[in-house]
Parts: C-alpha cells; sequence; structure tokens
C-alpha cells in the first residue's frame, strides 16, 4: 500500500495516527479546548517518550461548530493561532455538513463552503483537509485539485449513522474516493451489532491489502469500539482520541487510546 508522509507523519506504514478533534463555537471556546488539548498531548509525550510512533499526530478543528465561519478574516486569524500553538502536529481542518453529522447552528454558512474550504487551503496553515464524499464530483474533483496545489493532503470522508452499509458499496465508495484522488480514504459507519463491527475490521484488512490508498474503516457507537483500537490488527492508518468532547459517537480518550495501542 502507498504511505504519505507529511512532516515527519507516515500514513499507511501499518502504524495508526492518531487524531484528536478540537471544538467549539467561539474564540474564546476554540483556544480553551486548544490549550487543553495541547497541554494533554505534552503530557501524554513526556509519558511515553520511548514510543514515538504513539504520539498525537493530527489536530482535526472542527470548523463547523465555529460562529464566525463565514467571516473569512476571522477563518484566517483562527487558523493562525492555531497553526502557533500546534506547529509541531498536523492540521487537519473539517467542515463537516449537517447530511454528514456536522454542526446544525453553521448550516447557515453552506452556500460558502466553497470559499470556506479555499481560504483554508490557501491559507499556509493547513496540512490536511477533509473532504466530504457526497458534495459532487465537479466540486470534490475543484477541492481536491485546489488542495493538492497548495500541497494540503486531502482525507475524503463518508458517513453512514443509521446502519453498516454491504461490503461491496464500501468497495464502491472506496473506489470512487481513489479515483476523485483522494490522499486517505476514510468511511465512518453505524453497526447494529458485534457482527457488523467485525465485518468492518475484517474489509479494512482486506482493503489495506488491495488499496493503493491508506485507508481506515471505523465502526461508531459502543458497539463499534474495537474498530477503533485495534488498528493494528486492521492496519486502519488513523483513530481518533478526544481531549475532552467527542466529534463522533464512540471515540475514546486520547489517554486511553494510548494504553490500548502500546498494549497491542
Amino acid at each position: 500500500m502507498k504511505e504519505i508522509s507529511i512532516k515527519g507523519f507516515t500514513f499507511g506504514d501499518g502504524t495508526p495516527r492518531i487524531f484528536v478533534p478540537l471544538m467549539g463555537r467561539s474564540d474564546e471556546e476554540i483556544m480553551s479546548h486548544a490549550n487543553l488539548i495541547r497541554k494533554e498531548i505534552d503530557r501524554l509525550d513526556e509519558k511515553y517518550a520511548d514510543h514515538p510512533e504513539l504520539r498525537v499526530a493530527v489536530i482535526e478543528w472542527r470548523a463547523d461548530y465555529y460562529d464566525k465561519l463565514a467571516d473569512l478574516d476571522a477563518l484566517k486569524e483562527m487558523l493562525s493561532k492555531l497553526r502557533e500553538l500546534f506547529s509541531d502536529r498536523l492540521l487537519l481542518f473539517t467542515f463537516r455538513s449537517e447530511e454528514q453529522g456536522g454542526e446544525l447552528r453553521n448550516d447557515r454558512v453552506g452556500s460558502n463552503l466553497e470559499p470556506i474550504m479555499a481560504t483554508a487551503i490557501r491559507s499556509g496553515m493547513i496540512d490536511l483537509v477533509d473532504i466530504e464524499a457526497t458534495c459532487g464530483n465537479y466540486k470534490i474533483a475543484r477541492a481536491t485539485t485546489g488542495a493538492h496545489m497548495m500541497d494540503v493532503k486531502v482525507i475524503m470522508s463518508y458517513h453512514d449513522f443509521q446502519k453498516t452499509p454491504h461490503d461491496e458499496e464500501i468497495v464502491n465508495k472506496l473506489r470512487d474516493m481513489d479515483i476523485l484522488g483522494a490522499d486517505i480514504l476514510k468511511i465512518a459507519v453505524m453497526p447494529r451489532n458485534e457482527f457488523d463491527t467485525r465485518r468492518m475490521m475484517e474489509l479494512n484488512e482486506r482493503m489495506v491489502s488491495e488499496s493503493f490508498k491508506p485507508v481506515v474503516l471505523i465502526s461508531m457507537g459502543d458497539i463499534g469500539m474495537p474498530s477503533r483500537f485495534k488498528c493494528k490488527e486492521t492496519g486502519a492508518c488513523l483513530t481518533f482520541g478526544i481531549v475532552g468532547d467527542a466529534s463522533a459517537p464512540g471515540q475514546i480518550e486520547v489517554s486511553d487510546l494510548i494504553a490500548l495501542l502500546k498494549n497491542q
């Protein structure tokens, strides 16, 4: 499988990279959460100094929570602050749509999504951008091309909060993401039972051997929790750990996640 390296962090080499979501509505809430994350990852770096592969790699700013998101100057200023605070980590910009489980309050900026994404991509402050596989092939291709022109890697994502689709449907979505220019392929679904979770984990393992891109298949919720920490078993290229608020069902505190990964 093709590996992707960004500033010393490699995806697709068999080691799951740890993402931490950052949320908040106001500038104050965002920076408060950011400082809390900074303090925690510094503590964990020291605790696991002998295991650099367990370092938190990516801070995912969930910009769909931000009250000033439609103010492009405020957006750039916040990105600058986050870049400075997390200069030694990768910064991922995510605007999650309502359809894909995003924050409802900011649905009003939906028509401005393209300039918002373009501003983030061209800011020079981010390393990765999340592009949803549901926003139309033309928009996806244009956004992906724009990101790559700025040397920003693309995580293409798809979420199903109701069910776990059939294997073939998931495989077809992954192939579409690959064709549309994704650098990392991510699908998160809701299991109805433990069988669904095991099926996703086995499919992740299969796709690692068949795909040319780093891939992660996540089962959400409590039932799906094994898919979040048995990443070395499945070959998932990334996983999410939280500091405080969760951005999706079933996410684990990052300190607990690292302890689980260490014991694999």
